[in-house]
């Protein structure tokens, strides 16, 4: 075919158009996008490949031509259509910027279609960027300032430069397709660390070429938000396009900010909850999940877990429920033995923010349930959870396991050392937002007069708990009453909270219902 003979006339009379493949969000399953893609439908020879014209597009310098009809192809199609939360990314190539000033030809044809700069990404490969630093990076900063995403393309093909991560800043790094060609352990373990990486920048993460149920299980559970392939569609053109979003559901504009929120957790951390640093694992199998981690979901009426990783399943396992329709179960029965306090936390996590923690026992095991917000969306809410369960060989933790008695009577059991400056909490049954006094004992008495004791009682509470008087104040214990935070809800409780002697220098802080 005479691709630069035809070229023109194919522009003109609408023979190149914008084939779109649909953007699967990985935990919800729905649809969140669609790439576009350029096709040429001659009239004389059919569906002509892009590699027989892109090469030869931009060989000869006029692939800005392309780029910028398929653009427009895309949002006449917006205009039109009644999808219009999804986002759709066009390509551009790094000659683009060089034949002619790509902001201004963009920001026209976004003009004239009255299309938000929010519903278009910008798909460029690492090549754009081996340029002038300088120019690249004030037109990205220009870019994103105008509303625009930027993602990094066929992240994981040719050299992938890790200076470019480090000089630039993606909204979207997406994977190569040639990661999952071959889809053994060592290209898994590359694909999981290409993930944690990007979490650890905050750079949400996208893979294409997915054709598998293999492949789609092992990215969602490693964390990789957004999907691509054959899977759930190769790439078809509008009509087709259209009857594929009105048989699949697609996320509004509202849950599209929601799951890019959720998306945020990184999945293969040790410390998923509150930290985005993954700690080192021996596990040697294609696990990558480093701690147990779960979502739920609460809408105010109903529990739902759209996400549980092994690493959880094997910890709730040790408790006695084996899947995650059980755990939904329960976590839905008025029955269930502890329903009101798991309640509880869930509302305190949406309502409070910070981090909880909830030790327990059931089936005679204790563990350790630990909630954060990571998410809201109307009047659904999505929280990070783990769940540790606890060695029996434990001492801080075998009078918990003998006497089940102490859940019902304390809120928070901590040991404390003065003369070392630390503390460790045995238990806590209401959540506190975190736990206080690990690093310091000082500092943390401190900060939890500030978030937890009422204001007028905060004075009163710091002198009852100067550890530099406690020595000659303690025979066996002092006790006082404060206003205690609410858990799960606002205001505040009257609590009673003593400070009992213990041997070798330590004491005992609890915290007990009035």
């Amino acid at each position: 075919m005479k691709v630069l003979e035809k070229f023109d006339e194919a522009l003109k009379n609408g023979y190149i158009k914008a084939y779109f493949q649909p953007l699967t969000r990985s935990v919800s399953g729905k649809v969140c996008g669609a790439e576009a893609l350029a096709r040429w439908e001659d009239p004389d020879e059919g569906i002509i490949s892009p590699a027989e014209f892109i090469g030869i597009l931009e060989e000869n310098r006029l692939i800005h031509k392309l780029d910028l009809a398929i653009l427009e192809n895309v949002c006449k199609f917006y205009k039109k259509s009644k999808f219009k939360d999804l986002t759709f990314s066009v390509n551009l190539s790094r000659l683009d910027f060089k034949e002619t000033d790509m902001f201004a030809e963009i920001t026209e044809i976004m003009s004239e279609y009255d299309v938000p700069a929010s519903a278009i990404s910008l798909e460029i490969t690492e090549s754009t960027m081996l340029g002038d630093y300088e120019v690249t990076h004030k037109l990205f900063n220009k870019f994103h300032d105008a509303g625009y995403k930027i993602w990094l393309d066929d992240f994981g093909s040719g050299f992938s430069s890790l200076n470019i991560l480090r000089n630039y800043e993606f909204d979207v790094l997406k994977i190569d397709m040639s990661l999952l060609r071959n889809f053994d352990t060592r290209s898994q373990k590359i694909i999981a660390s290409i993930i944690n990486m990007a979490k650890m920048l905050g750079t949400h993460t996208l893979s294409e070429g997915v054709e598998t149920d293999e492949q789609r299980d092992f990215l969602r559970d490693n964390g990789c938000e957004i999907l691509q392939g054959f899977y759930f569609s190769k790439p078809i053109n509008e009509e087709e396009f259209t009857s594929y979003l009105e048989a699949n559901t697609s996320e509004t504009k509202d849950e599209h900010k929601y799951w890019s929120d959720v998306g945020k957790v990184n999945f293969l951390s040790g410390d998923p909850l509150s930290s985005t640093d993954i700690s080192p694992s021996d596990n040697e199998k294609n696990d990558f999940g480093v701690a147990p981690l779960a979502f739920i979901e609460y809408d105010g009426k109903k529990i739902t877990y759209p996400y549980v990783n092994k690493a959880y399943i094997e910890q709730v396992k040790k408790i006695g429920y084996s899947s995650v329709d059980a755990m939904e179960e329960i976590a839905n029965s008025e029955d269930f033995e502890y329903y009101k306090r798991f309640m509880q936390q869930i509302e305190a996590t949406i309502n409070r923010g910070g981090i909880f923690r909830m030790d327990n026992i059931i089936n005679d095991v204790v563990y350790t349930f630990t909630t954060k917000l990571v998410a809201s969306g109307g009047n659904k809410h999505m929280i990070a959870a783990t769940v540790h369960t606890i060695s029996s060989e434990k001492s801080n933790y075998l009078i918990l396991k003998h006497n089940k008695s102490l859940y019902a009577t304390y809120d928070l059991v901590t040991e404390i050392n003065p003369d070392k400056d630390s503390a460790i909490q045995i238990f806590s049954n209401s959540g506190f937002s975190k736990i206080y006094g690990t690093s310091s004992l000082r500092k943390g008495i401190v900060e939890f007069a500030s978030n937890e004791i009422h204001p007028d009682d905060k004075e009163r509470y710091l002198a009852f708990f100067d550890i530099d008087t406690l020595k000659s104040r303690i025979s066996i214990y002092i006790q006082d009453s404060f206003r205690v935070k609410k858990y799960g809800g606002d205001g505040y409780i009257q609590k009673n909270i003593r400070i009992s002697k213990l041997d070798n220098k330590k004491y005992l802080y609890t915290i007990q219902s009035v």
